[in-house]
Order: structure tokens, then sequence, then C-alpha cells
């Protein structure tokens, strides 16, 4: 596995690419002081034509100056570049102070140019690639026809010598070019591979959060649609009241406000399973379930194969009607997700922790744990229930294996949604 970036070169690369133009400028500063001073040295030196020099140093400065620009005008600095090493070919062969001859071209600020090949194939699209291709190799055979034969530059020929000398040129250079063309067309699919995997990385990220939204939202409203019922039971118990008091004295003064009080529970009552017909798909006015139909629900998970301990610690204490269906549904999920990411076989603890400051409740298993993203989901729901009623949530891996939940359930609902909403 590859490791990743260490700090210093993950902030060289970030400076490279916010500063183009600063990191190839000195690049060519690099680059001119081992090719450059050997080649203007050579010149210098030379005992050819100051005019004669005086051209071919023009051409070097031009290579050496397009590093500087390659990847902020590639297409730029590669003519010039090609148009600079044209004239390299094309001069008279200079002389040193020896009398030996040799063409400019072989000058070594030339190695540059193959920097150029590299970054106009790595920086630009595949048609204009390939007709920068086609220039390095028209470069090569201009290059091949100068030094065709030695003796016309001042170089040794000889029979067996210059055929050699001919194939080994030939396919050198060729190589050479050809080499490093594909190089920089390999980095530009790396970059472009790497840029497309970028992308759907935030495309991923982008439907895990609409996902974690949406399941915020769906759970909002199914603890909307719950909370009715708690408002609903309530509601019916204060009626049932009100009319006990005003049956239990009907002469008395208190009994025209009893009845007031039935009266107005019962619009109400009535106005809020209307509501409630609205908002549930099915219509349904089933009663909400709670910690006392526990054992049913364990008895559903066993039924999967998922093995079920349970044990409570503390006395346990009525709770409101919101608080006991929150702490339910906590439970219920944790022990569905247990049975959709442990496996059929997995193991699971149960804890009812009865404490002076509420409900805590924990869930382990044996299993691997749900992935990221489908824990990201699952348990925004459950946050967002257990927010309803002033509650928090920890979830997480187990060292070494399994998955462990954390719920804490105050005994009574500190904050209720608003009903008139």
């Amino acid at each position: 596995m590859k490791e990743s970036p260490s700090p210093a070169e993950a902030a060289v690369d970030s400076f490279l690419r916010r500063h183009q133009v600063s990191g190839d400028a000195v690049l060519a500063v690099l680059l001119a002081v081992p090719l450059g001073l050997v080649s203007f040295g050579l010149l210098r030196a030379s005992g050819s034509p100051l005019s004669l020099r005086l051209f071919a140093g023009a051409g070097l400065l031009v290579l050496h100056g397009c590093v500087v620009a390659r990847r902020l005008r590639p297409l730029t600095a590669y003519g010039l570049a090609a148009a600079a090493m044209l004239l390299l070919v094309l001069l008279p062969p200079l002389h040193d102070p020896s009398g030996a001859y040799y063409p400019a071209v072989l000058l070594p600020s030339s190695l540059v140019f193959g920097l150029l090949i590299y970054t106009v194939s790595s920086r630009l699209d595949l048609l204009p690639g390939l007709a920068c291709l086609a220039v390095a190799l028209t470069g090569v055979v201009l290059v091949l026809a100068r030094f065709w034969d030695p003796a016309s530059w001042g170089g040794s020929s000889g029979g067996y010598d210059l055929v050699a000398w001919r194939i080994g040129l030939s396919a050198g250079l060729v190589a050479v070019t050809a080499c490093l063309w594909s190089l920089g067309r390999l980095s530009r699919v790396r970059a472009l591979f790497l840029a497309e995997l970028r992308a759907k990385a935030e495309r991923a990220e982008t439907d895990r959060a609409r996902e974690r939204a949406e399941a915020a939202r769906a759970e909002r409203d199914r603890i909307s649609r719950e909370m009715h019922d708690v408002v609903s039971h309530s509601l019916a118990v204060m009626v049932s009241q009100a009319e006990g008091g005003r049956l239990s004295g009907p002469g008395s003064p208190g009994a025209a406000v009893f009845a007031t009080i039935a009266g107005v529970g019962r619009d109400a009552l009535r106005d809020m399973r209307g509501l409630l017909g609205v908002l549930r798909a099915d219509g349904g006015t089933a009663p909400q379930p709670g910690l006392g139909d526990l054992s049913d629900l364990l008895d559903h998970v066993r039924t999967t194969g998922v093995r079920v301990a349970v044990q409570e610690v503390g006395d346990a204490r009525p709770l409101r009607p919101a608080v006991d269906l929150t702490a339910y549904r906590v439970i219920q999920e944790g022990l569905t997700n247990v049975i959709k990411h442990a496996g059929p076989v997995a193991a699971a603890d149960l804890t009812l922790a009865w404490r002076p400051d509420g409900l805590h409740i924990t869930i382990k298993d044996d299993g691997a744990g749900p992935a990221e993203a489908e824990a990201g989901v699952g348990l925004a729901g459950m946050r967002e229930r257990l927010s309803m009623v002033g509650g928090t949530l920890e979830a997480g891996g187990r060292p070494g294996a399994g998955f462990e939940l954390s719920a804490a359930v105050p005994y009574e609902p500190r904050s209720l949604p608003s009903s008139g909403s």
C-alpha cells in the first residue's frame, strides 16, 4: 500500500500547482547551471566567427527561456523552442581552439528540447499533441540529414563505422523522441484519471450528504407523526378526566368548566386525528410502541438468527409517552442495524441502565459494522429522533471487531416540536 505523502511533499506539490511560472523559473535556472554554463563556455572558447556564436547563443537563450513558460503557454513555448532548434541545426559547424568541428545542435543546452516535447504532450489534447510529435520527428529528419555524412561537418567517416553511425543515430533519435512524447501522454492520461476520481469522490460525498439530509427529513416526518399520536393520547386522557370531573358533581359550579375542558379537548382530539390521517400514508391510528413492547421486538430479532442478550441495570421507572417511544425506536433501529450489517449469526448485547439523569441504552455486536456511508444515514435518523427529546447518541467501531451504539435518553423530554407548525 502506498504511503501518503509527507507534509513537506504535499506543500511542494501545492506550491508548484499554484505557482506554475515560479516553479518553472526555478527549473529553468537548475537546467541552465549544468547545461547552459557548459554550452556558453564552449561558445566563448570557440574560434568560430562572432556572428555565428551570437546566433547560436541566441538559440540557446530561447531554449532555456521557453522552460519558464512551458506550462503556462505550452504550445507557444514549444513553437519557439522548435524554431531555436531549427536555427541550431542549420548553422554552420562550430570549431574549438584545437580545430575540431561540431554542429551547434550538439551543444548540451539542446537537451532542453526533450523536456518541452514531454511538456507539450502532457498538456495538450491528442490531436495537437500528435501535431507537435510530427514537428519533432521532422526535426529528427533534419538532424539526421545534417549528421548523415560526418565528413560534411568535420567528423570522421569510414565504411562499417559510417553504417553503424547512421543506424544508431536514426534509432536513437527516433526512440528518444517517441519515448518522451509517450511519457507525456501517459502523464496526461494519469492526470485526467485522477481528476475523474476526484470528481467521482465529490459526487459521492454530495450524494451521501443528500442521503443523510433525506434520512433526517424522513425521520423528522416520522417523529412528527408519532408526536401527534402522543399528543392525541394525552388529549384523550384529558377529556376522560374532565368528563369524570363533570359527572362526579353535575350540579357543582365546576361542572361547566369541566364540560368546557372536555369539549375543547374533543375538538382538539378530532383535529389532531384528522391531521394525523393526512400525515400518515395509510391513514391509520395504531397505537405507538414503547419499552413495554420490547419483548416482541427481541423475539422478532432472534428469529433472524441474531443472538441478543439483555441486561437491565437499576430500577425501571415509567416514562413519558414521547420518551418511551424514542427509547423503543432507538433500540429497534440499533438492532435492525445489527441484522443488516453484523450478519445473521452475530451476537448482540443490549443494556438498559436506569440512571439518575436518564435511561442509557447500549447495544454492542461482534460483527463487521456498517459501512461509513450506510452508518451515516442510519445514525442521522436516530440522532434526529433523540434531539427531539434532548437525548444524545454515540456510535462507532469497537476495538478488534464489532460496533457499539450508546444513547442517553432523559426521563423528561427537554424539547418538543410545536404542534401548530
